[in-house]
């Protein structure tokens, strides 16, 4: 499970909100549940994949370490278990800084973090607190034992400390799912530099039954088999708080899609996915009408 990427199990993309990922863990944890499947060992050990998904991105401080480690990968470091301090003692605290000039062009490792907003911020605008992880100047040594050979209480002689805080980002009005927001120099700090940059991503939650594929918003409307069937209609409520009917053509397929302009988030348009309602419990008059149906060859 280790090498599996556990946005892939739970079915979303890594730009999903800390709340898409949550629904999508209770759907599919419910789904493969073993106490809905008794001796099926393939959904079992599908159940087990999907925990261990969410035990690695479950939370916000998780999910920031995982998500820090795949980028330390794709820049060639493997961290092969070790924490993210000990990697940038490696990348930060072991340069030699000769001069006053070459230790200021060095600098901190960026941070990127998604940052979750709801419609309505995305939409009017607004400030949001965010609670930041990353590497400080030490406050004891203020640096200075990094590469020193001194052993410094706090740090441990890197230099740096893990510290948190609570920033405030203002959200421009109208942002889009995946825009990026750079802040300057508070990334993590170098020893003896400069600050590295912070870049959040917008995470835009796109609300209960709907889910982002790129910046495009899905949602998911659940239809009756006989509905595929025969045609017919069903209710639903766009992004935009607008209460619709939508038409079901006879002989549609779960999978399809439909386009409705205006309806999604800022007045762009968003995609209906019709999806295979679950009947719930059968009552003797359905089981009868279903055997009728199977004796007709259906």
């Amino acid at each position: 499970m280790s090498d599996m990427d556990p946005y892939r199990v739970l079915g979303i993309d890594s730009g999903a909100s800390d709340a898409e990922i949550k629904r999508a863990y209770r759907r599919l944890a419910r789904k493969y549940h073993p106490d809905r499947n008794p001796g099926d060992s393939a959904a079992e050990e599908r159940f087990k994949s999907i925990q261990a998904a969410f035990d690695s991105i479950g939370t916000s401080e998780k999910r920031q370490q995982h998500d820090e480690q795949q980028r330390f990968r794709s820049m060639g470091f493997d961290s092969g278990g070790i924490g993210m301090e000990e990697i940038l003692r490696q990348m930060m605290g072991n340069t030699q800084f000769p001069s006053n000039s070459q230790s200021r062009k060095s600098k901190g490792i960026d941070i990127e973090l998604g940052i979750d907003i709801d419609v309505e911020i995305a939409e009017n605008g607004g400030k949001i607190p965010f609670e930041l992880s990353r590497l400080r100047r030490c406050r004891r040594c203020e640096g200075r034992s990094s590469n020193s050979g001194l052993r410094c209480a706090v740090c441990g002689g890197r230099g740096v400390e893990r510290r948190e805080s609570t920033v405030t980002v203002n959200i421009p009005k109208g942002v889009e799912q995946g825009h990026k927001l750079r802040l300057r120099k508070m990334g993590n700090e170098h020893p003896t530099g400069i600050p590295g940059d912070l870049t959040l991503i917008v995470r835009i939650d796109p609300g209960e039954d709907r889910r982002w594929e790129s910046n495009r918003l899905i949602q998911t409307v659940a239809v009756p088999y006989t509905t595929f069937l025969l045609g017919g209609e069903v209710k639903l409520t766009t992004p935009t708080g607008r209460k619709i009917r939508l038409s079901i053509d006879a002989g549609s397929l779960p999978g399809d899609r439909r386009r409705i302009p205006g309806e999604g988030i800022g007045g762009s348009p968003f995609d209906i996915e019709l999806v295979l309602s679950e009947p719930g419990p059968l009552s003797a008059e359905m089981n009868k009408a279903l055997q009728n149906l199977r004796d007709l060859g259906l």
